[in-house]
């Protein structure tokens, strides 16, 4: 744990979800890969702009904020999203645009589970990989904000007792050794499924988007061709859309 009295806080806050699942048998064979996407906000910007936004569309969509946005259940019409196909486009299209108009930076992590079976006799836990990765790259990105030596909230869903638990050391072994060879200065919160966090649903509204682009790269796919203008890249924000591969987005192996 963090002594928090020998550091500020940084300016970022992330927030992180998931795509498929981390097993390496019994998967989904239409789906094998794991993605985790990891969303960075500058937390002035946040509050003074994301929630908002959020909060309109639902207040226009549902007439209250309590709902929470889950891409798979919008897409599929489903669970708290059953409703018009006029309604449903109209869902769709003003999330697309808040996605649009907002500014954040994203990592994301896809682990393609067919080939780490293939190449690696004992492969390692796909979720585990992605924490590595992903936290390398926020690593990465603070640094070049002057943001690296304070301390940066990386928020997580929680998914269970026993994979919290695994979450955390995981987590915490890597903030103690990495490729950096120094400590990340990362505190990492693991948050209620229920939550109504307006930065944990932009990582569900991104994450399956991402598999769907690796696995099918010439298929249309709306949403990310938003997404990768977010994605960490080399060169800034004047090269977004190019050079993320690798960068802030890692495919592996």
């Amino acid at each position: 744990m963090t002594d928090f009295s020998d550091y500020d806080f940084s300016d970022y806050i992330v927030y992180v979800d998931e795509s498929g699942d981390a097993r390496l048998t019994g998967y989904d064979s239409n789906y094998p890969v794991f993605v985790l996407a990891f969303c960075i906000f500058h937390k002035k910007y946040y509050t003074k702009n994301v929630v908002k936004e959020m909060q309109s569309l639902k207040f226009k969509h549902f007439g209250h904020d309590m709902i929470v946005l889950h891409e798979r259940d919008i897409l599929k019409n489903q669970g708290q999203f059953v409703m018009s196909k006029t309604a449903q486009s109209e869902l769709i299209n003003d999330i697309t645009g808040i996605m649009e108009r907002t500014q954040f930076i994203v990592v994301a992590c896809v682990i393609d589970k067919v080939k780490l079976i293939q190449q690696y006799t004992e492969p390692y836990n796909p979720y585990h990989l992605a924490i590595q990765f992903g936290l390398e790259r926020i690593y990465n990105f603070l640094k070049e904000k002057g943001q690296a030596q304070k301390i940066t909230h990386i928020v997580f869903e929680q998914r269970g007792k026993k994979e919290d638990k695994e979450v955390k050391a995981v987590f915490e072994q890597y903030c103690r050794s990495n490729i950096h060879r120094t400590g990340y200065p990362f505190e990492l919160i693991m948050a209620s499924k229920h939550v109504n966090s307006t930065g944990m649903q932009f990582a569900d509204l991104i994450a399956r988007p991402i598999g769907n682009h690796i696995l099918h790269p010439t298929q249309e796919n709306r949403a990310f061709d938003i997404i990768k203008h977010k994605l960490y890249c080399k060169g800034g924000r004047d090269k977004t859309g190019q050079g993320y591969m690798s960068f802030g987005l890692k495919k592996f192996p």
